[in-house]
């Protein structure tokens, strides 16, 4: 039986960013923080920000809400200064909701590192996107079920991961991946994970990234490790990858977030 968790004992983050152009140049014009969520931007010859969770992981009960809009003719890329952990719970789930808006003209890009569920976190996990017609968005998403090196499988726990892109006010991508209270078990089934420990999701949405669909199928054929698949359709070039090896499937998805970037590096904090 789920025990309730006082709300004073839980962690809550709420962050609102809005990237403006400003003599030319993107800036990061408006920040609100709250609770255990900090941002950050690093000088550099590109804007980077990066989300700061200051409460060292996720826990039943926690909550993040995360908003961020790039205003028109805007470039700039959001990642995470680590792993985001989410611990086992007999509580109720953690909840993580995530709202993008990318404005006419504007290329944003979403690349935070993974996930890491410890055997029985129980997490739901929404992120609702809105692009215009002439955006452009790069987008991934990762976990790892378990830590590997200390033998760890996520026996118990949950999944809830709901994924909706909207484009010029239309529905264009949908997604929901559901794993109920028994996960390692579930991606042990060769028709659903073939007895993965990891898996990702990349979104390219627009823009010259699109053109790169054979480049990307080939690096990934460059990682036999990976069980992986591109495809492109209604302007949307996407990724799935599943690995038994963490590791493996982090070195995959970074050669093919490099090829999708057009250029040869990643976040600065990202370690591959």
């Amino acid at each position: 039986m789920l025990q309730a968790v006082p709300s004073y004992l839980r962690s809550h983050g709420t962050l609102s960013l809005r990237f403006e152009q400003r003599a030319g140049k993107t800036v990061l014009r408006h920040r609100q923080e709250g609770g255990c969520l900090r941002v950050r931007v690093p000088r550099g010859p590109a804007v980077e920000a990066v989300v700061i969770n200051t409460s060292g992981g996720l826990c039943g009960g926690d909550s993040i809400d995360q908003r961020v809009a790039w205003a028109e003719d805007t470039a700039s890329l959001l990642t995470t200064q680590a792993a985001e952990k989410v611990y086992g719970s007999t509580g109720p789930a953690c909840t993580v909701a995530t709202r993008l808006h990318v404005g006419p003209r504007a290329s944003a890009e979403w690349l935070p590192q993974e996930t890491i569920l410890f055997d029985g976190a129980r997490l739901e996990r929404m992120t609702d996107i809105a692009l215009e017609a002439d955006a452009a968005l790069l987008w991934c998403e990762s976990v790892v079920f378990g830590r590997l090196a200390r033998g760890e499988q996520c026996s118990t726990g949950q999944l809830l991961d709901r994924v909706r892109v909207h484009r010029g006010g239309a529905l264009i991508y949908a997604d929901v991946l559901a794993l109920g209270e028994a996960p390692a078990a579930q991606l042990g089934r060769p028709s659903l994970g073939n007895g993965a420990r990891a898996s990702a999701v990349l979104l390219a949405i627009g823009g010259d990234a699109l053109t790169r669909l054979d480049a990307v199928r080939a690096t990934l054929d460059d990682h036999p490790d990976v069980l992986a698949g591109a495809s492109l359709w209604n302007g949307i070039l996407a990724v799935r990858l599943l690995a038994r090896d963490p590791p493996a499937l982090r070195r995959c998805l970074a050669a093919s977030l490099k090829l999708l970037r057009g250029r040869p590096d990643l976040p600065g904090l990202w370690r591959c």
